[in-house]
């Protein structure tokens, strides 16, 4: 992972560097040219770094080189994000003439000292670097451009032969034959994937069916297995295959005539061609290759075996012609490891079995994991001893072999681009087994710096394009609620998770028990209290936090450990002054100290469900760095300091707590912010005005808010709005009225007004200016995807501003909204809607077969949609019922919210 983890920070450094040294008028003492002189030093490392990961695996030497070049990197990414956060402090003093409090606010408060000080730093960390850089030439490195791409370390060359007896494979062998031995309507030549996570035995699979006597039977002589691997070189296996086809020799004929051979050879009858173990994602590649090989006769088919489910998709003939292989069951498993385990079915103990099903269970399903432990134990005969010590162990621990299962599962990660590795690497943190929230994932990767955007693509996107990369080379695997849901979770097979943990190295460290002296490498750490021993007395948990408080150069705190005295959190804040990213969830100590203000790198802070906290420090508003603060069920905070308008980078905020009114200067001022979640705030009665310029705003989340009447503003001022949730909100009205534009323009130029008078922290005026007139325009919520009211017992009709999101709404979910008695006539406009489900709303009249008040459709068709249009039966009674319960008396409330 260190040339990973190097290449990231480099990139980073690389490109924080350049505006730095533009800004030449703010820096002194010599920092201008030191920072000139780091670029130059870093631009040559970086050039190498390619060739130093080829001997990283068979170079002591090189290890340790690049072992130093890491601590160096780190170092330096520290030095310039502090430079960093110090000038955006002052930047926005300045730019609210506050200039008088700067020695207040700024954590150094002479700037030509602290400029002197950044001199001093960077001038002794640029030498340690060129050093380091000078050497690289004993080691004869050759310099290369980096594409983000890594060269796979080869893999065995298959055959088609089987080496030995297959077991649990049966029924995948016949479902296969089946699709080989079918007829194409459509095609002469049908592409068939297999695609699974490596060690699952598709390339033994692929090799069952090759030699099933029916197959040769179809085929005859026209059978050729090809070895492709990571050299996707499409005139190459052009000439392999034509080779093997008519026995000659094509290496001297120009592509044009190997190409006219191999057509005319492949139209002559059909064939099977199966192409294993590929890797090639380029699909111009590809379609070279395809077009050669659909000349074959009406019957041929191609049998392709890769990791990449976008690989699959790409090749195959139609999605219905992918196999996906799963993991073998665990009695076959258990079958598969008893014939390597033990060399006659007679020498079994039962001690051994029993601990061998302990084994097998560890294995998940993969074949190749059990035939490796089951052969690793066959050569450590019957010692009992020995088979306990695997059994508690990481499989990665074991001695490996070159063709044994973590070597194998390695290639993959040799195969991933540089920018992955780090965050495939990051997810050893999470225990086995734990569902991973994908939204939590992405955050944590953007607060150490992983996510890199060139293109003013938000990061939060590019984290999801990560996601579902790893997602497509099978080390994620997707968590579904139901067909067609929209995964929020994931998790990591417990083989991958070995890889994660093997590949992170000393880097990351998951305590799950008394935890030894933290390596002075270590930088990220987490801590499960359900993984440690159900008894763990409170010296465990003192020596844990004695292992934080020396890791002093930790990046990330991951902790789920119930932490409950305040002197526990003081002294980690004492000695932690590089995190990134701060998690404390489920704790129940009394006050955040004052000392949280200094952790000045710290991106990402959760202090969810901690039923104890009533303040946070007015000290966390000088974290210029921070992305989220998550607050969920903190149920005893009071309120929210009055400066959090000044976390002017803030993304993501999730809060609990017990104020009636958000504070006038807050929330809407945090105009970076992309996702908004408000839980359980009981006394909450609005909104507050202005909140129509978050115009980044992505993600709105309103639940358990029983005293909430109204937003407080229009919906239509949202522009970037995704997601939109509100549940059970027993107080809140929605009107369905829509307003006019001149109500609506003279509400936006107020509230426009209002936050300039308070602050500009992320744009500057002309940018607000524009905004509120593209909020004028209403183009609100036309990119709104997904929407759910959830026991909302006034909403009679849905909000007229949602019209503009027919186009865009994937996702519609209503339920439990009593008095709900029809849907909008632009229903039927939601040419995009994937999923509708109306549940439990008494006055909905539901179509034919469903359940009263309830309906689910799946990919509504426009008719569909037409048919659910109804008018409410008694609609004056309905209104009448709930002027009558006060719905429509909101003169006094809207009384006291001007007064606020």
């Amino acid at each position: 992972m260190a040339e990973a983890v190097i290449s990231n920070i480099v990139g980073t450094i690389t490109n924080e560097l350049a505006p730095l040294i533009r800004q030449q008028i703010e820096l002194a003492c010599g920092v201008e040219e030191q920072l000139e002189k780091l670029e130059n030093t870093l631009t040559t490392i970086n050039s190498v770094l390619d060739a130093a990961e080829e001997e990283h695996d068979k170079n002591e030497e090189v290890r340790v080189w690049l072992g130093k070049l890491k601590e160096a990197v780190y170092e330096a990414d520290d030095v310039i994000d502090e430079y960093q956060t110090d000038n955006v402090q002052r930047q926005v003093l300045v730019y609210r003439s506050l200039i008088k409090k700067v020695r207040n606010f700024c954590s150094l408060s002479n700037p030509i000292l602290f400029r002197f000080q950044l001199g001093q730093k960077l001038k002794k960390i640029r030498e340690n670097m060129d050093e380091i850089a000078e050497d690289r030439s004993k080691f004869h490195f050759t310099q290369s451009g980096r594409d983000g791409k890594a060269v796979p370390l080869k893999r065995e060359q298959t055959g088609s032969d089987v080496s030995s007896e297959v077991i649990g494979r049966e029924d995948d062998k016949e479902a296969l034959i089946k699709l080989l031995l079918s007829s194409n309507e459509k095609e002469n030549v049908t592409i068939i994937p297999i695609v699974g996570m490596g060690g699952l035995g598709k390339t033994t699979l692929a090799q069952l069916v090759f030699n099933d006597d029916r197959v040769a039977s179809h085929f005859g002589y026209r059978k050729i297995w090809m070895f492709v691997s990571g050299d996707f070189d499409v005139r190459q296996i052009s000439q392999r295959i034509a080779e093997k086809l008519d026995r000659g020799n094509h290496g001297h004929l120009d592509f044009d005539l190997l190409q006219n051979i191999l057509k005319q050879q492949m139209s002559t009858s059909k064939y099977l061609l199966v192409l294993d173990d590929v890797w090639n994602e380029d699909k111009v590649k590809w379609l070279r290759l395809k077009d050669l090989l659909m000349n074959g006769a009406r019957g041929s088919k191609v049998l392709v075996t890769t990791r990449g489910k976008k690989i699959a998709s790409m090749m195959a003939t139609d999605t219905r012609y992918v196999y996906n292989l799963s993991g073998l069951p665990y009695d076959k498993c258990m079958d598969l490891f008893l014939s390597w385990a033990f060399d006659r079915i007679q020498d079994r103990p039962q001690n051994l079995v029993e601990i061998g099903k302990d084994i097998v269970s560890k294995c998940g399903g993969l074949p190749l994991a059990v035939r490796t432990l089951g052969c690793f134990l066959n050569r450590k005969g019957e010692d009992e001893d020995e088979w306990l010590s695997v059994k508690n162990s990481e499989i990665w621990e074991l001695v490996q072999k070159e063709n044994d299962v973590l070597p194998i599962l390695r290639l993959t990660y040799d195969q991933m681009p540089q920018y992955l590795k780090p965050c495939f690497a990051f997810c050893s943190l999470f225990p086995k087994d734990r569902s991973i929230d994908k939204e939590t994932l992405i955050h944590m990767w953007m607060a150490q710096g992983f996510l890199q955007s060139s293109d003013g693509i938000p990061l939060e996107k590019i984290g999801h394009r990560y996601v579902n990369e790893l997602l497509s080379m099978s080390l994620l695997e997707e968590e579904l609620k139901y067909p067609g849901d929209e995964a929020r979770h994931c998790k990591m097979h417990d083989l991958i998770h070995d890889l994660a943990r093997l590949v992170a190295g000393t880097e990351c460290s998951l305590i799950t028990a008394h935890p030894k002296s933290p390596s002075k490498k270590v930088r990220h750490v987490s801590v499960f209290g359900s993984d440690l021993p159900e008894k763990s007395s409170s010296k465990v948990k003192d020596s844990i936090s004695e292992f934080l408080c020396n890791a002093k150069k930790l990046r990330s705190l991951y902790s789920h450990l119930l932490v409950e005295q305040n002197k526990t959190v003081i002294n980690l804040l004492a000695n932690l002054k590089y995190l990134r990213i701060l998690i404390l969830t489920e704790s129940e100590f009394d006050d955040l100290p004052n000392s949280i203000g200094s952790l000045l790198h710290l991106r990402y802070l959760d202090l969810s469900k901690n039923f104890r906290i009533r303040r946070l420090p007015h000290s966390i508003c000088k974290l210029q760095n921070l992305q989220k603060l998550k607050l969920y069920a903190c149920v005893k905070l009071e309120k929210l300091p009055k400066g959090t308008w000044k976390i002017a980078t803030l993304r993501h905020l999730e809060i609990t707590s017990k104020q009636e009114f958000l504070p006038k200067k807050g929330i809407e001022c945090l105009t970076s912010l992309r996702s908004l979640s408000i839980h359980n705030c009981y006394r909450l009665s609005t909104l507050v005005r202005g909140m129509q310029h978050l115009i980044a705003l992505q993600k709105l989340c309103l639940t358990d808010c029983h005293n909430l009447t109204s937003l407080g503003f229009s919906l239509n001022y949202l522009i970037s709005l995704e997601s939109l949730e509100i549940r059970n909100c027993s107080g809140l009205y929605l009107s369905g009225r829509q307003k006019t534009q001149e109500e609506d323009c003279s509400e936006g130029r107020r509230s426009f007004q209002l936050l300039l008078n308070i602050v500009g922290l992320n744009y500057k005026k002309e940018q607000i200016e524009d905004a509120g007139k593209k909020a004028e325009g209403h183009q609100g919520l036309q990119k709104l995807r997904s929407l759910t009211f959830a026991q909302l017992p006034k909403l009679l009709e849905l909000p007229c501003e949602l019209e503009n999101a027919a186009s865009s709404l994937q996702y519609l979910s209503i339920s439990n909204c009593d008095k709900l008695s029809s849907l909008p006539d632009w229903l039927p406009q939601c040419i995009a809607l994937k999923r509708l489900e109306i549940k439990q709303c008494k006055m909905f009249p539901s179509p034919p077969g469903s359940q009263h008040g309830s309906c689910t459709i799946i990919s509504p068709s426009q008719d569909e949609l037409k048919e659910l249009i109804s008018k409410p039966r008694n609609k004056e009674e309905t209104f009448e019922e709930a002027n009558t319960t006060g719905l429509f008396e909101l003169t006094e409330e809207r009384s006291n919210l001007d007064e606020f």
